[in-house]
C-alpha cells in the first residue's frame, strides 16, 4: 500500500505483525494466525483491569478486559513483543526470530510515540528492509487526510492476498461494510436540524491529573468520521486532534444531546459519569440529565482501528437515533457480530462481549 513492489514468499509461515492488532485479527479470521510469532506490541493481548469510585463511596472493578485477538488466542500471551510504549523497535530481536515476512500498519499507537512521526516510521521501513526481511506496509486510516471505510477494507484484501485467502478477505470485509451500509441506509433521511449533537468524551484519569475534565477527538479523526459520516450525528467539539484535553467549562459551553465513551486511560462505563465523585459537577449535563451517555467496546491502542469497528458505529448510531435502532439491541446484535466475523460458537461470542466490557448493555437491556 506505498506503491512499492515488495517480493514475498509463497505461504509466509514466521510473521511478525507491527500494528495494535488488526492484522493478527485478520490473520485469525482467516485461520492463518498460528503463522504469528511476535506482536508490535503487548497492547493487542495484555489483560487490563479498571476500577472507578462512586459518590455513595463504593467501587466499581472492571476485569479481564482484552482484545478479541487475545481471547481467541491466549497463547499469543507468551510470544515477544517488538516495542513497547515510548520506545523504538527491537530491531536486534526482530533479527533473532527470522520472520520470512513482517506486516507494519501506519497509524497504529505504537508508531505515535516518536516526536517525529513521519521520520520514525522511515526509519523503521528502512531497517527493515536493510535486515532483507520482507514487509507488506498496510495504512490505517490515519494515513490519510481523509478517513474512510474503503481503506480498512483494502488493508483487509492485502492481508487475504498475502496468504492466498482472497474470497474469504473479502467476506469478511463485505460483511464489514453491509453493516456500515445497513447504518447508513436508516440514518440517510437525518436533516442537518435533525442531528443530535454528540461529545466523545474520554474520561480520562490522565486528563483529569493534568487540569482538564477529559479528552475528545476532533473533526478529522476516524471517530469523528462515524459520528458525523455514518450515524449523522454532529461532533460538538469542533477542534482537531484525537485524545485532546477539554476542560469542564468547555464541555458546558458544548452542553451535547449525547454522550458516547470511548477507551481513554481505562475503560468508562455510563455509570462512571453519572456516580463517580470527580464527575458530580457534570450532572446537569443534558445528556446525563436525561441519561442520553453509553459506551463504547474497550478497544486498548486502537489508534488506526480494527475489525471489530463495526460495533462502534452501530452504539454510537443507535445512541443517537434510537428510534431509528429501536429493533436493535446492541447486547444481542453483538454476539452475531462476533459470530459472523469469526465463526465462534455463543458462549464464546458471550465471552468475546465481556471481553470487551460491553455487559453493560446486557445489565441495562441496550
Amino acid at each position: 500500500m506505498r506503491g512499492k513492489l515488495v517480493e514475498i514468499p509463497d505461504n509466509p509461515r514466521r510473521v511478525i505483525t507491527l500494528d495494535d492488532g488488526f492484522s493478527a485479527g485478520v490473520m485469525t479470521v482467516l485461520g492463518v494466525q498460528d503463522r504469528i510469532i511476535a506482536l508490535g506490541s503487548h497492547c493487542p493481548v495484555k489483560i487490563f483491569k479498571y476500577s472507578y469510585p462512586t459518590i455513595s463511596g463504593e467501587e466499581y472493578t472492571y476485569m479481564n478486559g482484552t482484545n478479541p485477538v487475545s481471547y481467541l488466542n491466549p497463547w499469543m500471551r507468551e510470544i515477544p513483543y517488538m516495542s513497547t510504549y515510548g520506545k523504538s523497535i527491537n530491531f536486534e530481536e526482530m533479527a533473532k526470530l527470522q520472520p520470512d515476512l513482517i506486516f507494519l500498519r501506519v497509524g497504529s499507537c505504537y508508531s505515535k510515540t516518536s516526536k517525529n512521526k513521519s521520520e520514525a516510521l522511515q526509519r523503521h521501513i528502512q531497517m527493515i528492509e536493510a535486515l532483507g526481511i520482507p514487509l507488506v506496509v498496510l495504512n490505517g486510516p490515519p494515513a490519510f487526510c481523509s478517513p474512510d471505510i474503503k481503506n480498512i477494507s483494502e488493508e483487509i484484501r492485502v492481508v487475504g492476498e498475502v496468504f492466498g485467502k482472497q474470497k474469504e478477505a473479502m467476506k469478511l470485509s463485505r460483511y464489514l461494510e453491509s453493516i456500515v451500509d445497513m447504518v447508513r441506509s436508516r440514518t440517510a433521511a437525518i436533516t442537518e436540524e435533525q442531528r443530535p449533537s454528540v461529545l466523545l468524551f474520554g474520561l480520562s484519569p490522565k486528563a483529569r491529573g493534568e487540569g482538564g475534565a477529559g479528552t475528545t477527538h476532533g473533526k478529522e479523526t476516524i471517530e469523528s468520521y462515524f459520528l458525523e459520516n455514518i450515524a449523522k450525528a454532529r461532533n460538538a467539539y469542533t477542534g482537531g486532534g484525537s485524545f485532546s484535553v477539554v476542560n469542564t467549562e468547555q464541555v458546558f459551553a458544548m452542553d451535547p444531546d449525547v454522550i458516547i465513551l470511548p477507551t481513554a486511560w481505562g475503560y468508562h462505563p455510563p455509570k462512571e459519569l453519572y456516580t463517580a465523585p470527580y464527575y458530580t459537577r457534570l450532572s446537569s449535563l443534558k445528556a446525563v440529565k436525561n441519561r442520553r451517555v453509553v459506551a463504547l467496546p474497550w478497544t486498548p491502542c486502537n489508534c488506526a482501528k480494527r475489525i471489530e469497528y463495526p460495533i462502534e458505529i452501530m452504539i454510537m448510531a443507535k445512541a443517537c437515533h434510537p428510534d431509528l435502532f429501536k429493533d436493535i439491541k446492541i447486547n444481542e446484535w453483538v454476539l452475531d457480530f462476533y459470530k459472523n466475523v469469526y465463526g465462534v460458537d455463543d458462549s464464546t461470542a458471550k465471552g468475546l462481549r465481556s471481553t470487551q466490557w460491553l455487559d453493560w448493555t446486557v445489565e441495562e437491556g441496550w
